[in-house]
């Protein structure tokens, strides 16, 4: 298709140059022919150069716009966008909360419309000029090669132009982009989380910040816009030059004999329609260079190598029962603190074990490494002997089945949000999780959609809708970060009879608060700056004493202390 594009460029173009040197042939001819006489010398040929403008040319120019815009453009828009949220995708979860999501979201939609605008602005705009501009010089000098002169001068402007405007214009397009990018995510952040902010009870200070994001786009954007003026500005003075060189020199030419009155005709023609391609081509080379430098933008953050990513000779990860081991494991996102600090435990198959521990003991960070959302900065993690680095990430990730505190929704049905699969298994999995009475409640049942994260729902809701997930999951292995928190007592009561069903036969480790939940696991780790201190039953730790004893004599005196709170 783009091959065929700047072919059909090089027609169109032809024929244009063309037109313009047979309109200056067309003047010649009505002043030295009869006009008695017109129609039988040149009837022929008049009607083949209106066949040429009635057919041909709107012809070749309608195939090449429907090739460039219904064909070259929106299949180049929707697959580098593709290919650049293909690739993100891939990046780990702990990769995303480095930056806001909706600057990521920002960089893969204009990385995919920058890389189309280079390819679009190439073809559609700069083929045709330069075949045009080419066609214009054979024409000048097929009738006197002096008339290349003043074309030449103004070709030595406009290059000077093209090269003042054009770095400036990138840096300033990349700064523009980086504001804008901002600017976006400030606003979704800002509406996602309007929650918080209604919270906060500051506008003053939120107005403040927001009033700086919108300063600095008003200025990236003002730099942009100071430059097209200059452009503008600029073109109309070399407009001036080339009117005044070719048709100044046309008429020179013509009082000495040396050319007709057609030429000068058609170098006014011309001049005109140089102009006003030269002032496209500007535009066109500037937004290709504007292009490239957003492009080149948003590639620091889409190309980025992969966080974690698997191995050419990656294998399925295949579980017989289930056992978990962990091997002098370290991870301390590098920082060189916190995380795990060469902790090692085993899990048996079909094992359930509790992990408990002060806030930034490392609970979540076991859990995150087990499912590779960050590989161990040292150790080894392994599932029935694999290592988990040397399976695939999406093996992994559909034998483990996980819930967690935060019941993230997608803006989705439930249906679609509980998984795939029949109606029957779907409503199967709902009354595990203690959600299917208040689902057919809803007013559309199983198709309701749920809002961005869920927001349509409850808190005890959605994590009910995430129980039901990971049931239907129902993968050999089951991860439970505070799956019960959101839900009221007599709620907990019923999921965690199921939750006792499903735990039957698997391998289970779950972190948790409130200890009650977890009292009846045959082991318990009790974890504390990212080491175990402490393992046993329920009774065993209580009877060591220690942190855990402490924090259960917490708890069941109902005293939630600070300390306690950070479990």
């Amino acid at each position: 298709m783009i091959a065929a594009s700047v072919v059909l460029a090089a027609i169109s173009a032809g024929i244009e140059v063309w037109l313009i040197a047979y309109a200056g042939r067309l003047v010649d001819l009505l002043g030295a022919t009869d006009p008695g006489n017109l129609w039988r010398d040149h009837g022929r040929e008049l009607l083949g150069a209106a066949a040429l403008v009635l057919i041909a040319r709107p012809l070749v120019h309608l195939v090449r716009e429907a090739i460039d815009d219904l064909v070259l453009k929106p299949n180049a828009l929707t697959r580098a966008t593709w290919r650049a949220h293909r690739y993100v995708s891939l990046q780990p979860v702990g990769w995303f909360r480095r930056d806001l999501a909706g600057r990521t979201a920002t960089w893969v939609r204009d990385g995919g419309a920058a890389a189309t605008s280079c390819v679009y602005n190439t073809v559609h705009a700069l083929a045709f000029i330069a075949a045009y501009i080419v066609g214009s010089a054979w024409l000048m000098a097929a009738t006197d090669p002096r008339l290349l002169l003043p074309l030449g001068i103004w070709l030595a402007c406009y290059a000077a132009l093209m090269g003042y405007v054009i770095p400036r214009y990138r840096r300033a397009s990349a700064t523009h982009q980086e504001a804008n990018s901002a600017l976006t995510g400030l606003l979704v952040d800002s509406y996602a989380n309007a929650d918080t902010l209604a919270l906060l009870a500051d506008r003053d200070a939120e107005e403040r910040t927001d009033r700086r994001v919108f300063a600095d786009a008003r200025r990236a954007q003002l730099g942009v816009q100071r430059l097209e003026v200059t452009m503008n500005g600029a073109m109309t003075a070399l407009s001036g030059i080339l009117l005044a060189g070719l048709v100044g020199y046309g008429i020179v030419l013509w009082r000495s004999g040396a050319a007709p009155i057609g030429l000068v005709a058609a170098a006014l023609a011309l001049s005109f329609r140089i102009t006003s391609l030269a002032e496209w081509l500007l535009d066109a080379v500037s937004a290709l260079f504007g292009s490239i430098g957003a492009l080149r933008r948003a590639l620091v953050t889409i190309a980025q190598p992969l966080a974690v990513a698997d191995r050419p000779d990656a294998k399925e990860l295949a579980v017989s029962g289930g056992s978990i081991t962990f091997t002098a494991v370290s991870h301390h996102y590098g920082r060189g603190a916190g995380g795990l600090d060469r902790l090692s435990l085993r899990i048996g198959p079909g094992e359930r074990v509790g992990l408990v521990g002060r806030s930034g003991a490392g609970k979540s960070t076991l859990v995150n490494l087990l499912l590779r959302f960050y590989d161990a900065e040292a150790g080894t993690i392994e599932i029935d002997g694999q290592d988990i680095t040397g399976v695939t990430q999406q093996s992994l990730r559909r034998r483990i089945a996980m819930v967690s505190q935060e019941a993230m929704l997608l803006h989705r049905s439930i249906r679609e949000n509980i998984g795939s699969g029949d109606d029957a298994t779907i409503a199967a999995a709902a009354r595990s999780a203690a959600a299917d009475d208040f689902i057919k409640d809803l007013d559309h049942g199983y198709a309701t959609q749920v809002g961005e994260r869920g927001v349509r729902l409850s808190g005890g809701q959605r994590q009910r809708i995430a129980l039901a997930r990971a049931l239907h999951r129902d993968a050999p292995i089951l991860v439970l970060d505070e799956a019960t928190s959101a839900l009221d007592s007599e709620a907990e009561a019923v999921i965690q009879e199921s939750l006792d069903r499903v735990m039957a036969g698997r391998t289970v480790l779950a972190v948790a608060h409130r200890l009650s939940t977890i009292a009846r696991m045959d082991r318990i780790v009790v974890l504390d700056a990212g080491r175990i201190v402490a393992q046993g039953t329920h009774r065993e730790l209580l009877d060591q004493g220690g942190l855990y004893a402490t924090l259960w004599a917490r708890q069941s005196g109902g005293f939630l202390d600070a300390g306690a709170q950070g479990l």
